[in-house]
């Protein structure tokens, strides 16, 4: 599978001129569905080949080849996932298979269009993996797909580091009572239990502080790996309001990719419908303060300012029409049905994809846990 994270998001963010052509399909790793996925990818090639036709676009083999090549790659085709992402335009071209069902969606304009994508990032979210031992400090970052390791600056990578003494074995060697679950049992000579848990709180202070820097702006959920006496301790400093309540038990240094990510995927999973409750609680507190917009106009004006902390958009819901990205004025066409031609948009993935640009958070929600009927709700700074 394809690793698919923010930083790939923002790179389709940076296509702002037509043609940019995006197809998203529902594909299928075995059964009898599989032979007919050459035949839809060519569907949805023709349906974008009618649409850059009637808008009168020059170079369509130019945009359409890339894509087109891919029908009759074999190879190709034994590899897919539950979702396929296709985006092409003139000097550009990604795709992305992945492990969720994508719908079956294409649309033409002058951006590509995100929305699916950024539901997808924000499901599981993305989480992080943070190994803790006194020898080494890991961080991973991850999404449903998989992990890709993390540059630790400023973090300590290792007690030694974080304190500046050398590790004295005997001193750490601690260990939980076999099979009791207890407090650990603190061996050694000369140092008192006392002092060895200052030492790790010390440690484990200076790896949080550092980490809450590295990962400042992020509110995804940070999973924690570590022996099981270590847990305690660690919770009991932490400040980071992000660290998922469970963690993987044991030191991972040894582990694959694989197993890791098998191991925290869970974990970070059960954060998703704490992390919607807590979107939709500051909405709540914020509509109370007159902090909140409901009005796709007023949303859109606000957005291209910048003023968007947090912006919710309904999920399978698309309102077609164009929009300044400078003024924030809109043109609505119509809501719902397929791409209408003529450069337009989806609204409701734009203003994602422009609150996102500008700092601020998207999710996308359900149309019954929405707290307005216009698809769109906005908690503003």
């Amino acid at each position: 599978m394809d690793y698919f994270g923010r930083d790939q998001l923002k790179e389709l963010f940076q296509i702002d001129e037509a043609p940019a052509v995006s197809i998203y399909m529902e594909t299928h790793r075995r059964g009898p569905d599989v032979a007919a996925q050459p035949l839809r990818l060519r569907a949805a090639i023709d349906e974008a080949r009618g649409i850059l036709t009637v808008d009168g676009v020059d170079g369509v083999d130019e945009v359409l080849g890339p894509i087109e090549a891919l029908i009759s790659d074999l190879d190709f085709w034994r590899h897919q996932a539950d979702g396929l992402a296709l985006f092409a335009s003139r000097d550009f071209g990604r795709l992305y298979r992945l492990p969720v069902h994508m719908p079956n969606m294409v649309v033409v304009g002058p951006t590509f269009h995100t929305k699916p994508l950024i539901e997808f990032l924000q499901a599981p979210e993305r989480f992080w993996v943070l190994s803790v031992t006194q020898k080494e400090v890991r961080m991973w970052e991850g999404t449903v797909t998989g992990l890709a390791p993390v540059n630790l600056a400023a973090v300590p990578t290792s007690l030694q580091a974080a304190l500046g003494t050398e590790v004295v074995a005997d001193r750490l060697n601690l260990r939980s009572q076999r099979g009791s679950g207890s407090a650990p049992i603190f061996h050694g000579h000369g140092a008192g239990k006392d002092d060895t848990k200052q030492e790790l709180e010390k440690f484990f202070r200076a790896v949080d502080a550092g980490v809450r820097d590295l990962l400042a702006d992020e509110i995804g959920p940070i999973v924690l790996a570590a022996v099981d006496y270590y847990h305690p301790i660690y919770r009991s400093v932490s400040k980071l309001e992000n660290l998922a309540d469970e963690g993987i038990i044991g030191n991972i240094s040894a582990w694959d990719g694989g197993r890791i990510h098998s191991a925290a995927w869970p974990i970070a999973r059960k954060s998703v419908e704490r992390k919607l409750d807590v979107a939709l609680d500051l909405w709540e507190s914020s509509y109370g303060r007159g902090k909140t917009e409901s009005d796709l106009a007023v949303i859109a004006r606000l957005a291209v300012a910048g003023r968007i902390r947090l912006l919710l958009a309904e999920r399978g819901r698309t309102v077609w029409g164009r929009i300044d990205r400078i003024t924030g004025d809109i043109e609505v066409i119509r809501e719902g049905g397929a791409d209408p031609h003529g450069a337009a948009v989806d609204l409701l993935d734009e203003l994602a994809e422009v609150t996102i640009q500008h700092g601020g958070r998207a999710l996308v929600l359900a149309g019954e846990r929405m707290p307005t009927d216009t698809g769109l709700a906005a908690v503003l700074r």
